[in-house]
């Protein structure tokens, strides 16, 4: 991460050093500033990593080199830029001394507009177009005038004001920062193709934050404990000892954060360093809490709740086993009881959100009292935090494909903005020694166990490109069975192109069964109606004899196509549980998340009511099936082809 102070001191000791020959500084300071050059300063001093921006299309101005892009793409992200003449951004013109003060505040992202009479006393006011800026850059220290009651906004911007300017920009505030992670949903480790940071890298991360930034938490918003291997076989232990390495402050429960039943929540909890919190979890008999609320911490003098929020549709994206007993109350009317507690014991009310962003909007125009809420489950990108009725929100992506830096920024004591930016994977970013270490230890034991012998099968079970994708096998009777099984529903589906080898007869490993299904595909439970269902079939068939990746494989139901027949006049004869399926009638349907989503060109089963959301990885139900012992099916003619 590129450090701001880092910069900083380098423009000084260049400056100590032209000075020392004399005559060059006055060239030096009096020299004009380019607009490319005033945002690559600005960039730097703001603490943005644009090394992530690097190889980006620059197609988007014809002026911008490849250098400067990364800077114009991150300027442009945090809508410092806007306005621009399309096409062309100006790299190599002047910039203005009014324009580098509308950038600047830009940059702050300040909570109030100020009052423009405060340009009343300067003579040149009527050349003025960014009042607003101008009037803030004044009140905010950032903007003095000249001596003779000037602002000189179309002047061209000289050097040493533009260090002046950058100067003040880090001694003028104050800040308390967070970095922030979200749904990282067990992506432990650093995966470069999926851009993935991983614990490691965002450990790195968290500890060059906390050197530019003495005063800085580090968060995270939930829906980390569960989701991959090396996740799930410690059952989050893996991921909560290295964020305590990292140092994490605190957590909130996001939904699958219960997918190892709430039992083992509150232990991972105990195995922290820091709180699980969540404000609207309880215990359905007694009313009792299952985590604590909040918690207050103190920096730069001022107290600062943070109050977590946990999505009440926990209740369908868990499996019900895991959340018994437990009560998950509206998350606006629970922070609205929170701050009405709070508000006259602390200074500042950030909020842990695992509610999803539609939820957190929700929130900001019903509560007043809220500084910040820094948010998950929806895994929305924000690239700097958004102000809605007087509070801010955002969210940093998914998967740590993204890592969320905010700053609150005080002015004399005073909250009057909140700015940042998400900082994201490049091959040169390095990950922290120690947090990988302890992660590779995890790998060591999750590879031997993944090598150990998890049942046996005595046929093949066929899993191979150009059957999955054409017709009925035996391996996709097997799972769309456990996975009928698993949730009950009347229908299990499941697309063939998440089907990718084999499994040989014989000793089965977990490693064989994550062969077969690679993916991080999880089992959901939606609501159907018959019509829906049939379309669903229509179009698993309709390229047929091509291969086609949203074959579907079916439980609990048998169909016959006609291929000779028009695409979406083939499908004949469905049966669910032996009965003709009625078109009217509603079926609970189970399905994988991604066709679930409308993946594969099933945008009506987006449509459908999401009844469960079970968190169970295709992989894990086809896994207990085969080391439960069941029956492997054959296939029975559950598709049927007319000839």
């Amino acid at each position: 991460m590129k450090k701001a102070l880092s910069m900083f001191l380098a423009t000084v000791l260049t400056f100590s050093v032209v000075f020392q020959f004399g005559a060059p500084l006055a060239d030096a300071q009096n020299a004009d500033v380019t607009r490319g050059e005033f945002i690559t300063e600005l960039m730097h001093t703001m603490g943005v990593d644009v090394a992530s921006y690097q190889g980006n299309d620059t197609d988007s101005f014809s002026d911008v080199t490849e250098e400067l892009a990364p800077y114009v793409e991150a300027a442009e992200r945090l809508e410092i830029t806007t306005g621009m003449r399309e096409g062309f951004f100006g790299a190599n013109e002047k910039v203005t001394r009014e324009q580098a003060y509308v950038f600047l505040i830009r940059a702050l992202n300040l909570s109030k507009t100020y009052d423009q009479k405060l340009l009343d006393t300067y003579k040149d006011k009527g050349a003025v177009w960014g009042k607003q800026e101008l009037a803030a850059a004044i009140q905010l220290g950032l903007l003095k005038g000249f001596e003779d009651k000037t602002l000189r906004p179309k002047q061209p911007l000289k050097k040493d004001q533009m260090k002046q300017i950058l100067e003040r920009y880090h001694s003028n505030f104050e800040r308390i920062t967070f970095v922030h992670s979200n749904d990282l949903h067990g992506r432990i480790l650093h995966n470069e193709q999926n851009g993935e940071l991983g614990l490691a890298k965002i450990a790195h991360i968290a500890n060059e934050t906390r050197k530019q930034y003495a005063n800085t938490f580090v968060l995270d918003m939930g829906d980390t404990f569960h989701g991959t291997n090396y996740a799930n076989f410690s059952q989050g232990e893996s991921a909560a000892q290295a964020m305590n390495l990292i140092g994490y402050d605190a957590m909130v429960a996001g939904n699958h954060d219960f997918n190892f039943g709430y039992k083992r929540l509150v232990e991972l909890d105990q195995m922290t360093d820091f709180p699980i919190l969540s404000a609207n979890v309880v215990f359905e008999a007694d009313g009792e809490l299952l985590l604590y609320t909040h918690m207050v911490q103190e920096k730069l003098g001022k107290k600062i709740a943070f109050v977590g929020l946990t999505a009440i549709d926990t209740v369908v994206k868990t499996h019900p086993n895991n959340i018994e007993g437990l009560v998950f109350i509206d998350e606006v009317e629970v922070i609205k009881e929170m701050v009405a507690g709070l508000k006259n014991e602390v200074d500042h009310i950030v909020v842990l959100s695992h509610s999803g962003y539609d939820v957190d909007l929700e929130i900001a125009k019903a509560v007043t009292d809220l500084d910040l809420i820094l948010g998950g489950h929806s895994h929305t990108t924000i690239e700097k935090p958004e102000l809605v009725n007087g509070t801010y929100i955002t969210q940093a992506w998914e998967h740590g494909k993204a890592l969320g830096i905010t700053h609150m920024l005080f002015y004399k004591g005073e909250l009057v903005g909140i700015n940042g930016h998400l900082t994201r994977d490049y091959k040169e970013l390095p990950a922290d020694p120690k947090v990988k270490a302890l992660l590779d230890q995890y790998v060591a034991e999750v590879d031997k166990e993944l090598n150990k012998v998890i049942g046996s099968v005595n046929v093949k079970l066929d899993g191979a490109r150009e059957l999955v994708r054409t017709q009925e096998t035996n391996l996709g009777n097997l799972v769309t069975d456990a996975m009928r099984e698993l949730t009950g529903a009347d229908i299990a589906m499941t697309n063939g192109g998440g089907i990718r080898a084999d499994i040989e007869p014989g000793e089965v490993t977990m490693n064989h069964v994550i062969s077969a299904f690679p993916f991080t595909n999880t089992v959901v439970l939606v609501e159907l109606n018959g019509q829906q269902i049939l379309s669903t079939l229509e179009h698993s068939v309709r390229l047929y004899p091509e291969q086609n990746g949203g074959f579907m494989h079916v439980s609990g139901l048998t169909f016959e196509f006609d291929p000779s027949k028009a695409a979406g006049d083939r499908v004949s004869n469905v049966k669910v549980d032996g009965k003709p399926l009625d078109l009217n009638k509603k079926y609970t349907v189970a399905t994988n998340d991604f066709t679930a989503a409308g993946g594969d060109g099933y945008s009506w089963l987006a449509e459908g009511e999401l009844l469960s959301y079970t968190g169970e990885l295709l992989n894990t139900v086809v896994s207990d099936y085969i080391q439960d012992k069941k029956a492997i099916p054959a296939v029975e003619g559950r598709i049927k082809v007319k000839e």
